[in-house]
């Protein structure tokens, strides 16, 4: 039996609506008007159901997604949507693999949703259900490592030489070295999501196959629609184009997904260092944040997010790059990562060591010292308070001005956080916040006792330098 609900989403004066359906899939339409419109199709699966078998699975199969189905054979998908002005991605991540299609409406006769909308369903929904993984377009299995092989590669070394290109990458090394620290061995976010290349190299078509048909089930699939469209014309066509028995694929008979209950404390190590081949240093800091359904601690994590560490007037930019007449810092942030299993705050950087130093801990001493503050003499003002607010209804607002941007704040909203609720709720939520709360969540998530750091420091012969600014993943 299907399940029907209208939604009034920020900003916007149309009603929404939510449609589950019996099989466990869920359709959601936002009117919005314009020429432009966007479908995506949120798969609860990532990283979160892999192990060390098949890590990186669930990346690979996102690129496989757009190798072709029964009807379409590889490339003519991108060919027709690049043809019509529109524009197609995919991305993986922990809790989650997603897929979508921006592209202009055109036009169209009254009450119809026009040719170009409806060949983007097309594509869409027949890539998303009937992809084939064809032998020829995985490639054969081989070893990555073996310089001296010959064979054919296709797609296996496209995602191969991905992960070549990431193992270099200062950030993708202390943001493993930092997950490694958080997280009990098993734990799934403890793996890079990409994988490595001798899993990559090794893993057989079939197995790919099985995790697709495994987890692309109705259950764990929503598909978002923004656009300026009739309803029930859409809810026609949502109908007619995912037709999850044409394709033969089961409501059930999936394992249930992890629960963050059922994982231990992370190791008691908080400190790592590694050897990098740069002559200035990077570190990440992170603490286990609220699970993301506690919706007022995330959010009050936010707002010290933004008085800490986001932007030229907070704490820490000040205090470490704009005061010091000689500054060792050439950049600094904060952020909070949503997971399904547990949010994670990030705050991170880049130095240079001061002349005549070589050990990271006094320079990381200068940025715990800030922190400290913030828990304990100096705590978030009422000022600070008002400014960060005002900053995240405005972030949150220009999330209500594109189709993307709404369709990917849904799409979290239901996926990862497990309510479409915690994206409606948001501003009433940040609008009963109060600074007394904000300093609470930071006194209880951001203590220096809870802290996991890794820094990279130079190794010997470093010779590069690459100060610029990177959000940890």
């Amino acid at each position: 039996m299907n399940e029907a609900k209208t939604l009034k989403i920020p900003y916007l004066s149309q009603e929404a609506r939510m449609v589950t359906y019996g099989n466990g899939y869920t359709f959601v339409f936002v009117p919005k008007q314009g020429d432009v419109f966007n479908i995506s199709t949120w798969v609860k699966t990532g990283s979160i159901h892999e192990d060390d078998r098949i890590n990186g699975i669930s990346h690979f199969l996102e690129h496989l997604m757009f190798k072709g189905t029964e009807r379409f054979k590889p490339g003519e998908f991108d060919k027709a949507m690049e043809s019509m002005g529109a524009v197609i991605n995919a991305a993986t991540w922990k809790d989650f693999t997603f897929y979508y299609v921006t592209g202009p409406k055109g036009k169209a006769d009254a009450g119809q949703i026009g040719a170009n909308f409806e060949l983007a369903l097309d594509l869409h929904s027949d890539m998303m259900l009937g992809s084939t993984i064809p032998d020829e377009e995985v490639g054969p299995q081989y070893d990555p490592f073996d310089t001296d092989y010959k064979g054919e590669k296709r797609e296996r070394s496209v995602v191969i030489e991905e992960i070549s290109m990431r193992e270099d990458q200062p950030w993708t090394k202390i943001y493993n070295s930092v997950n490694h620290m958080m997280y009990e061995a098993g734990h799934p976010y403890q793996r890079d999501v990409i994988g490595t290349r001798q899993i990559i190299g090794d893993v057989p078509r079939e197995t790919i196959y099985d995790y697709y048909r495994q987890w692309y089930s109705p259950a764990n699939m929503t598909t978002i629609v923004v656009g300026d469209f009739d309803f029930k014309v859409m809810e026609e066509k949502i109908a007619r184009y995912f037709d999850f028995e044409k394709f033969k694929i089961s409501a059930n008979g999936h394992p249930a997904s992890p629960q963050a209950a059922q994982f231990k404390a992370p190791a008691a190590k908080r400190y790592d260092e590694v050897k990098g081949e740069y002559q200035t240093s990077f570190f990440i800091m992170g603490f286990h944040g609220p699970e993301p359904q506690h919706l007022k601690e995330t959010i009050a994590l936010d707002v010290a997010s933004h008085v800490l560490g986001e932007g030229r007037s907070s704490r820490l930019t000040q205090a470490l790059l704009e005061k010091p007449a000689t500054p060792v810092f050439n950049y600094v942030s904060c952020g909070q990562s949503t997971f399904k299993l547990g949010n994670v705050f990030f705050i991170q950087g880049n130095f240079n060591f001061p002349e005549g130093q070589s050990d990271p801990k006094p320079v990381l001493q200068q940025l715990e010292a800030e922190l400290e503050k913030l828990l304990t003499t100096e705590p978030i003002t009422e000022e600070e308070f008002q400014r960060a607010l005002k900053k995240l209804k405005v972030n949150f607002a220009e999330t209500s001005e594109t189709a993307s941007g709404i369709a990917e704040t849904i799409g979290e909203a239901i996926t990862v956080v497990g309510s479409i609720d915690s994206y409606l709720d948001y501003l009433n939520v940040l609008n009963q916040l109060d600074v007394a709360t904000v300093n609470a969540a930071a006194r209880k998530y951001l203590a220096l006792d809870k802290a996991y750091t890794s820094v990279m420091v130079p190794g010997e012969g470093a010779s590069k330098t690459d100060d610029g600014e990177e959000e940890a993943e």
